[in-house]
């Protein structure tokens, strides 16, 4: 399913609340651009960045020797339209959810919101366009879930 395309390994030196740069300045140094990468608990606490089509794991290895196993997965990306709710005079989803989708973009998802907009069950939906890696897709359907 994924393949590994590359292995590195981060010093001891690096604390857990720099990792999440390392892991992006690596990336960018070795041909695996990236943008964000955040602690992922359900990973086994491991810092993940997500681009179109891999992603970059950082694991912590024991006390001894220390540091940190990083690793560069391919990964098939998914594609799921997301109905978003909208103003049904102006088709404008909520500022905040914009601003959300902002951020996930910087996390590895690109995102297309169609032109138009329509009637279902009394709410007006536009479909927003997800592609990414499942994981990334399925926080931000759950983060709509919760402003619905």
């Amino acid at each position: 399913m994924s393949e590994v395309l590359a292995t590195a390994e981060f010093s001891s030196v690096i604390h857990n609340n720099e990792v999440c740069d390392e892991i992006v300045k690596w990336g960018n140094a070795n041909g695996y651009p990236l943008t964000k990468a955040k602690l992922y608990n359900f990973l086994g606490g491991a810092y993940v960045g997500f681009a179109p089509g891999y992603m970059i794991k950082a694991t912590r290895r024991p006390p001894v020797p220390g540091g940190w196993d990083v690793t560069v997965e391919s990964y098939e990306p998914e594609t799921r339209i997301i109905p978003l709710n909208v103003n049904k005079e102006t088709g404008e989803a909520n500022r905040f959810v914009l601003k959300m989708i902002e951020e996930y973009k910087k996390e590895g998802l690109t995102m297309e919101l169609a032109e138009t907009w329509y009637e279902s069950y009394g709410t007006y939906l536009r479909d927003l366009k997800v592609t990414g890696h499942p994981i990334l897709i399925n926080a931000f359907e759950d983060f709509i879930e919760n402003m619905r």
